[in-house]
């Protein structure tokens, strides 16, 4: 990994006094995103539908609003006259349940829409569009899940409203992310938890290879993308760039929560059609001036003391 260079060195006065909206601001990326583009001098404004004082980071403005009503959308953009909108919000869940399906083209491809539709309407100067690396890229990749069809969709709409309206949108797709605040039902801080307590995690398949990439790396990432005008209407992939089988990561997990239980792999089922894919590093390399700060051993190391420090519980 390179050496770390602080955020201050790193985007020096690039974000000072700048108008952000960070949609999914209460989200784990979206909350260390907002945290860290307040501590640039951004003036953040962090939406959600449940945004408060108390569940947005400190020195951001926070601001409830439904991305799946359009008019509270576009009564969001005109209050918070954004020159960025970086847009995170999703429903998340990956599961194959048939239930999904339609709730997930509500949440994650209408709300996206309603959100292109608002960013177009008014003007933004930058607007950075958040996929997933569970989206299929060319005809053959699997679509393991309404979650990725929905996002697949998004990302097309995207895309579409920067050829035909010329929307200045740059997309990006972060891969297994990680870090402090995540999820108790995501498979690091599940395993986190079990292991602090002594018990063995119950894991899916430990041979699945995954590309892990801890938060503060997608942060910058994330950052680097919003300040990209010269990269509308590109794709890049936020991820190590290092593909790594599950049970290699809750093994090293074992070993850094100091835990003798041994973890139990094939307990849970596998999503059918799951596949393998390690993030294209060297075009965010060359094209936004991005690599990976954080080893996966280091990452994991900082995400394992978090927890310690809050008594092993994740973010819900």
């Amino acid at each position: 990994m390179t050496t770390r260079t602080p955020p201050r060195v790193e985007f020096g006065s690039a974000f000072d006094g700048r108008r952000v909206l960070v949609t999914g601001a209460t989200g784990f990326i979206g909350w260390h995103l907002c945290r860290e583009l307040a501590a640039l001098g951004a003036n953040v404004h962090a939406l959600s539908r449940n945004a408060s004082a108390e569940t947005v980071p400190g020195g951001c403005d926070s601001v409830a609003a439904d991305l799946g009503d359009l008019d509270d959308v576009r009564h969001a953009m005109a209050a918070a006259k954004p020159d960025i909108v970086l847009h995170l919000a999703s429903v998340v869940d990956g599961r194959q349940d048939r239930g999904l399906v339609m709730p997930m083209i509500g949440a994650n491809l209408m709300g996206s829409v309603h959100v292109a539709l608002a960013c177009s309407e008014f003007g933004c100067r930058h607007v950075v569009a958040v996929g997933s690396s569970d989206e299929p890229t060319g005809e053959l990749d699997p679509v393991a899940s309404p979650y990725a069809a929905s996002k697949a969709a998004a990302s097309t709409y995207f895309r579409m409203f920067h050829q035909v309206y010329g929307l200045p949108v740059v997309m990006v797709r972060p891969f297994l992310t990680y870090g402090p605040r995540q999820s108790s039902a995501k498979m690091i801080p599940y395993a986190i938890s079990m292991l602090l307590q002594g018990r063995p995690p119950k894991v899916a398949s430990g041979g699945r290879v995954c590309d892990f990439i801890y938060v503060n790396d997608v942060v910058r990432g994330l950052c680097r993308a919003a300040l990209a005008n010269d990269q509308c209407g590109r794709t890049f992939d936020l991820g190590s760039g290092i593909g790594t089988p599950v049970r290699d990561v809750v093994d090293l997990l074992a070993e850094l929560c100091g835990s003798s239980a041994q973890p139990e792999f094939e307990a849970q089922p596998s999503r059918v059609g799951e596949s393998s894919r390690v993030a294209d590093v060297a075009t965010a390399e060359t094209a936004l001036g991005w690599a990976p700060q954080w080893s996966l051993r280091d990452g994991l190391a900082e995400t394992v003391a978090a927890y310690r420090q809050s008594d092993g519980a994740a973010a819900q």
